[in-house]
């Protein structure tokens, strides 16, 4: 994949205390670090109460986005000075992301982490995120949902009875296969390839060649093992936590889409919290995001290294092909997505990308 050249903020600057090792991330905030809000230990917090938090998502606690979390609990109750207790429910113990989003937005429930899928159930602005082939790194997609097009996004669930407060790391997309390893856009003729049920990916998928069928998370591994379907698209991080290499012979490294994990917050629970708590939620929110990112990056090339001892055949595709692909998938995509949304919106997402993608390459 071509990359670009930037600068790479030093996400240890931020997060001095936190500890990688080298099969993964795990996390350790010092007594002694102090990122506050303003004067925090200033005011007078007696009169505030306490407040127990449950944020709920689907993954695994070793996931990238469930080890945000747990930075983002341990700076919260923190700074809070245990006012505020964050709960975390991983691995689905609530549910999956369809139902804790909408637990979420009917206020049964206060915080989810979901990614883009069933975000756009609710708030079809996101959609513009389902055009693939737009990123070549995961600096140029970082980069830009930290612009005023990701921020934007975040602030449009408020018409939807949520609080967008961050991008929790889920990472490319990629594809498995018990039919042959993905080179070029010849061998998704026929795949039967599982997708999430998100009629912009089907379209994208279909026009490569492909026959997408839905299959929940969930029942992604039985559909593997009883040959349902033959392929699935997931970030490597799923591939190794869902142990679909038992399944799958095949990986390939298409980076066909970037995938975060939006982490939201009933509308009417955050505005009923104090100012200064808001403040230090939307901050751990940040930090939490960071080290997500962090994490994900950092430990893919041993996920990979990793599969390829369990057995699985790894390969990269090359430039000139995911060009190719990119030229095939991205205007059926775009044509789907534009059906929901008006083409005016794709225009100026693809429009703010790309000023984004050029102020960045001087770095």
């Amino acid at each position: 994949m071509k990359k670009i050249i930037w600068k790479k903020i030093a996400v240890a600057a931020m997060l001095p205390c936190l500890v990688l090792t080298s099969a993964g991330c795990s996390m350790k905030l010092s007594n002694n670090e102090n990122i506050n809000n303003g004067n925090v230990n200033e005011e007078n917090e007696s009169t505030y109460g306490n407040y127990e938090i449950r944020v709920a998502c689907e993954n695994s606690e070793t996931y990238p986005s469930t080890l945000g979390l747990q930075v983002m609990k341990k700076y919260v109750e923190k700074e809070s000075d245990g006012h505020i207790t964050l709960n975390i429910y991983s691995s689905g113990q609530l549910g999956g992301e369809e139902e804790t989003l909408e637990q979420v937005s009917q206020g049964s429930l206060e915080m989810a982490v979901a990614s883009f899928a069933p975000v756009v159930t609710y708030d079809p602005e996101f959609e513009v995120l389902d055009i693939p082939f737009v990123y070549n790194s995961y600096e140029e997609a970082w980069m830009v949902l930290d612009s005023h097009v990701g921020t934007d996004l975040l602030n449009s669930l408020e018409d939807y009875g949520m609080v967008g407060l961050a991008f929790m790391e889920n990472g490319f997309r990629q594809v498995t296969s018990n039919k042959g390893a993905i080179q070029t856009v010849d061998d998704f003729k026929g795949l039967k390839i599982r997708t999430m049920q998100n009629n912009n990916h089907i379209k994208f998928f279909q026009a490569l060649g492909a026959n997408p069928t839905p299959v929940a998370f969930s029942e992604l591994y039985m559909a593997l093992q009883q040959h349902t379907v033959d392929a699935q698209e997931n970030p490597i991080a799923n591939i190794t936590d869902k142990k679909l290499y038992e399944v799958q012979d095949y990986l390939s490294i298409t980076n066909h889409i970037y995938d975060a994990m939006p982490l939201v917050c009933n509308l009417d629970y955050f505005n009923s919290l104090p100012g200064k708590y808001q403040g230090i939620i939307r901050t751990g929110a940040v930090l939490g995001m960071e080290y997500s990112r962090f994490c994900n990056e950092e430990r893919e090339q041993h996920i990979l290294d990793q599969l390829s001892d369990l057995g699985m055949k790894v390969n990269t595709v090359e430039d000139s092909a995911w060009q190719a692909m990119a030229k095939v998938a991205q205007p059926a995509a775009e044509e789907s997505v534009a059906k929901d949304i008006g083409q005016e919106q794709v225009d100026s997402y693809l429009a703010d990308v790309k000023t984004v993608l050029d102020q960045i390459t001087d770095y």
